[in-house]
């Protein structure tokens, strides 16, 4: 089972002043940074449980937790657990098994594989005891570059993201700003293809989430993170990316005019860690039939190439 007090986070300075945050059920003191973009973490940490903030409410139901944080917290948890500077969470792969309900949760953890070259660990996500979601990270130890190069997908062609604009309705869960479609490198048809039959698409049953992302050829973006994902513990290169991943199933997923998938899974890709604040996203497949759905987006930071990561989507028919 996951323990904090085993891997402390702070660096070994004092905890911040305590500050007073409301969650599911009740109000609790926790530390929390101040600065510039400081809020309420979505999560704060009560001996083993993770209790949910206000902030945390996800899209599909009032009384659920947003999905990608899911993500993060199982690799928040496997991160402090097996983490190590020379390894890298090279494959990050999360499956989400029921709607995450907005009550506390905890998280187990289990190492499967401890080698010299590699580690593999499993996590368990429960709410009262019943299991919500479960994970797994594989870790690479880094090493030196092989002598003969090898083919590398081209560079991003996109400005950075100092460069564009913020999306001011993202703010509450992070920092967007669109990328907009003059700058994409590889172009997308500006419309869906009409139907083969000539029938018309059925009216939109969920709202849409993608704001200036919404056609089909504007869809990459800069995003960054203005909250802890746990309280007290700033977020590390990896819990950045591991909460952000489940951002390719609305990029994927949505129509013009609404959403109708929701994902089943997050598997992330990675051949180094970010080195930046902003997480490029940049949506390059999309496949669906008989109600089945897989995305697939290529990840950036302001270095340059980071990794993939895919999402597999049942359609939901309503919100």
């Amino acid at each position: 089972m996951h323990q904090n007090e085993d891997r402390p986070d702070r660096g070994g300075e004092a905890a911040p002043a305590a500050a007073t945050v409301e969650y599911a059920g009740k109000s609790t003191d926790q530390p929390q940074n101040v600065g510039e973009r400081a809020r309420t973490p979505f999560f704060v940490l009560e001996g083993e449980q993770y209790l949910p903030t206000k902030a945390s409410r996800g899209y599909w139901s009032d009384d659920s937790i947003n999905g990608r944080l899911i993500g993060g917290l199982i690799g928040f948890a496997l991160e402090q657990a097996f983490g190590e500077p020379e390894f890298v969470p090279a494959r990050f792969c999360v499956d989400l098994l029921r709607l995450p309900p907005r009550k506390p949760l905890r998280v187990e953890t289990k190492l499967v594989r401890a080698g010299g070259r590699l580690k593999l660990a499993d996590a368990e996500l429960f709410a009262d005891d019943v299991l919500i979601a479960r994970g797994s990270c594989l870790f690479l130890r880094r090493s030196a570059a092989t002598d003969a190069p090898t083919w590398h997908t081209p560079a991003w062609d996109a400005p950075p993201p100092d460069e564009v604009l913020t999306e001011e309705r993202s703010l509450p869960q992070w920092e967007l700003r669109p990328i907009p479609p003059e700058a994409r490198a590889m172009q997308r048809p500006p419309s869906a293809a009409a139907r083969a039959d000539g029938a018309e698409f059925a009216a939109a049953v969920n709202r849409p989430v993608l704001g200036a992302l919404t056609p089909f050829d504007a869809r990459q973006a800069w995003i960054r993170e203005t909250r802890e994902l746990v309280g007290g513990y700033a977020h590390t290169p990896f819990t950045r990316i591991a909460a952000v991943a489940d951002f390719a199933s609305p990029l994927a997923n949505s129509s013009e005019s609404s959403i109708d998938f929701i994902n089943t899974d997050i598997t992330l890709y990675l051949h180094r860690l970010p080195a930046t604040e902003w997480l490029g996203f940049d949506l390059v497949k999309h496949h669906a039939s008989d109600g089945i759905a897989i995305g697939e987006c290529w990840l950036y930071d302001e270095a340059g190439a980071l990794g993939t990561v895919t999402v597999a989507a049942l359609a939901q028919r309503r919100r």
